[in-house]
């Protein structure tokens, strides 16, 4: 005499169906991405800057900082690679390791950029905090052009079953028209974005 769990459990086991897999396709790509993504970055409200070398960062944030009368001071996590960057080509910049408030600049890296939006893509780990993309007035982020791809469709397939904690997409400063329909920049996050396209 079956009881009624069992009988529960073999009514799931008959309505089980196996998955198949999706015969979708992305269509190709034939566009310029790279092109395409200062395109949208910019449509986004970012500001966007191109460099050669990733040393000549530290100039062009000083730069950067320098034209919007900003505090001389830069936020950076204590164990990001950017720390290695050659700052001393930045004389009187400040680096702070503290997390950034919203009248702070701090800078990040960007493991990806989408072309399709002008999007970047921040994956979290140790060395890479989700919070600060949240914390600063001013966000200044080092993008490498040949890390820009197509559609968040390829940054995931790039992704491959490691799949970290946290994939933060951002487009362009924060913006909110919740009062009155009227745009505010800085709601949720960066009043500016700085994007430095690397190559």
């Amino acid at each position: 005499m079956s009881t009624a769990r069992e009988a529960i459990l073999e009514g799931v086991r008959k309505g089980r169906r196996v998955a198949q897999p999706s015969s979708y396709v992305l269509p190709g790509w034939s566009g310029d991405a790279r092109a395409l993504f200062l395109v949208k970055a910019r449509a986004s409200a970012a500001e966007v800057h191109e460099i050669a070398t990733l040393e000549g960062a530290p100039a062009a944030i000083w730069a950067i900082l320098n034209a919007a009368n900003a505090t001389p001071r830069l936020h950076i996590p204590a164990d990001s690679p950017l720390n290695e960057l050659p700052w001393q080509r930045a004389p009187g910049l400040t680096l702070s390791h503290e997390a950034p408030s919203g009248s702070d600049s701090a800078v990040s890296r960007a493991d990806c950029g989408i072309a399709e939006t002008g999007t970047l893509v921040f994956l979290s780990g140790a060395r890479t905090p989700s919070s600060w993309h949240f914390l600063p007035g001013s966000e200044i982020v080092l993008l490498q052009r040949d890390a820009i791809l197509p559609r968040l469709e390829d940054v995931f397939a790039r992704l491959g079953q490691i799949m970290p904690a946290t994939v933060n997409l951002v487009t362009g400063p924060s913006r909110t028209a919740d009062i009155e329909q009227t745009i505010e920049r800085g709601a949720h996050g960066p009043r500016d974005v700085h994007i430095l396209v690397v190559g």
